[in-house]
């Protein structure tokens, strides 16, 4: 989880360092608001074209090669704009888009892994740990890009990004692993206590078998010459793991999810069936609504600083990082909500809604909220409250993509991904066509809001927890 969580931070954190450094970079290439629409949405752009085929990917390959592409791409990238940026806006927009090309896998690429590496009553905490790494990656490149800019000059700090991106590749490459098989076992009596043991992984992993019906399939993959004594070992097994169930006290709720999925290898066709489901797209709905949020302030903030409060992103620095990081500590807090939540009686249902209806709300009351500021201190509380909201989403619909299917998680991510992308591709444009024409800040604040308030009625309306099946069609 871990890993995942500084994979997103890096992916994060190169993607928006570009906003406050575009200040710098406008300065010298003399871009308009309609130029700078068009570099910020140039990432986007790329984004939408990889992110299904990336899933597909990580569905059949596993989640970390698809990492690595994100990973090594966004280190040349960075790397390289020092050197093209002058031959032009083009080839800034190039580089930009090319990033975006090699990000787009990242977001199916690390749900595949999470659905595979952890139980169903674990997804709350692991998609509230890796979506922390946005928070924080969003934080430190506001933070530490414009200082480095100031300093040492825009050029340096793309650089140093770059470096710092290309030693976690080297991290990742070594240290991650697609699926729990694929890790190293310390010795052979370890292997042999994964395989079937008597500590409590191993009593979740042959419950898993259990329930599937696979028990004799898996009797024999761990003995296949032990014969009758080993049919005893088996049946020894099976009651203890009934009775540690009953002594855990499983919520019935979790009972048939609570184990780590044994994910059939995917198929390589597209799952159509599996996307006539509501709440298929109750879930990519959500994600459009928070993707047009989080993606508008993250790009737009520093340049709303320096135009409606004349702070440049250097002294409106603190500014600019204090809601991230209100948001990067609540998104902390948040991961352990839900487990104490189902030990209390709620269901996960109860989590999804509570905790997705919650955030839309309180976004859509802070955007409300911002029409009505007249300093850069007022509109950074309501902007602070907005990012912690946002957080309550990992357990709304960030894990309820993970509650639909395992089988198809990476195209179902990717899917949703590219969808909820063109908001952050089309959004920039919009933005900045609005700003050319009218000159006002308020109306898009008013707009969001309204979207937040749709997102309330699909989060409470169509979100369900059960696993969906194609064969329900």
């Amino acid at each position: 989880a871990y890993l995942l969580f500084g994979t997103r931070v890096i992916c994060q954190a190169t993607r928006l360092a570009w906003a406050p450094l575009l200040i710098y970079i406008s300065k010298e290439l003399n871009l308009n608001h309609a130029r700078q629409g068009q570099v910020l949405s140039s990432f986007s752009f790329g984004y939408l074209f990889t992110q299904v085929v990336g899933g597909i990917a990580a569905d059949k390959y596993g989640g970390k090669p698809v990492q690595t592409v994100a990973l090594v791409g966004s280190s040349l990238g960075m790397l390289l704009i020092p050197v093209v940026v002058d031959y032009g806006f083009w080839a800034l927009c190039s580089i930009y888009f090319l990033m975006g090309l090699c990000q787009g896998p990242s977001h199916p690429g690390y749900n595949a892994m999470a659905a595979i590496w952890f139980r169903a009553s674990e997804r709350g905490w692991v998609s509230s740990v890796c979506e922390a790494g946005p928070v924080t990656g969003t934080l430190l490149s506001l933070l530490i890009a414009p200082r480095l800019a100031a300093t040492y000059g825009w050029r340096t700090s793309f650089t140093v990004f770059g470096l710092i991106t290309t030693v976690w590749s080297i991290i990742w490459q070594h240290f991650a692993y697609s699926n729990p098989s694929e890790a190293p076992r310390e010795d052979d009596e370890q292997s042999d206590e994964e395989a079937g043991g008597s500590d409590n992984q191993s009593i979740m992993n042959l419950t898993k078998k259990l329930s599937s019906g696979n028990l004799v399939k898996h009797s024999k993959m761990i003995n296949p010459v032990a014969g009758h004594d080993h049919n005893k070992t088996t049946t020894h097994k099976k009651r203890k793991i009934e009775a540690t169930l009953a002594q855990n006290q499983v919520h019935p709720s979790l009972q048939q999810h609570d184990t780590v999925k044994t994910v059939a290898r995917a198929s390589s066709k597209f799952p159509f069936a599996f996307f006539t489901f509501l709440p298929v797209w109750g879930v990519i709905g959500q994600h459009m609504i928070f993707n047009t949020s989080r993606y508008f302030f993250a790009d737009w903030t520093a340049i709303y600083y320096d135009e409606r409060f004349k702070r440049n992103p250097e002294t409106s620095g603190i500014l600019l990082s204090m809601p991230f990081a209100a948001g990067a500590v609540v998104q902390m807090l948040i991961s352990g909500v839900e487990g104490p939540m189902i030990k209390r009686g709620w269901t996960p249902l109860d989590v999804r809604k509570i905790m997705g209806g919650s955030g839309f709300l309180i976004t859509a009351v802070c955007l409300m909220m911002m029409t009505t500021t007249l300093s850069e201190y007022t509109f950074c509380f309501w902007l602070s409250l907005l990012e912690a909201s946002l957080a309550c989403h990992a357990c709304g619909y960030k894990a309820n993509y993970m509650d639909l299917t395992t089988r198809h998680q990476g195209i179902f991510m990717g899917t949703g991904n590219t969808i909820a992308s063109i908001c952050t591709f089309g959004m920039p444009l919009a933005v900045a066509a609005y700003l050319d024409m009218f000159h006002d800040w308020n109306g898009i604040f008013l707009a969001l809001s309204a979207l937040n308030f749709i997102g309330i009625f699909i989060n409470q309306r169509i979100t369900v927890v059960k696993e969906l099946h194609v064969a329900e069609v």
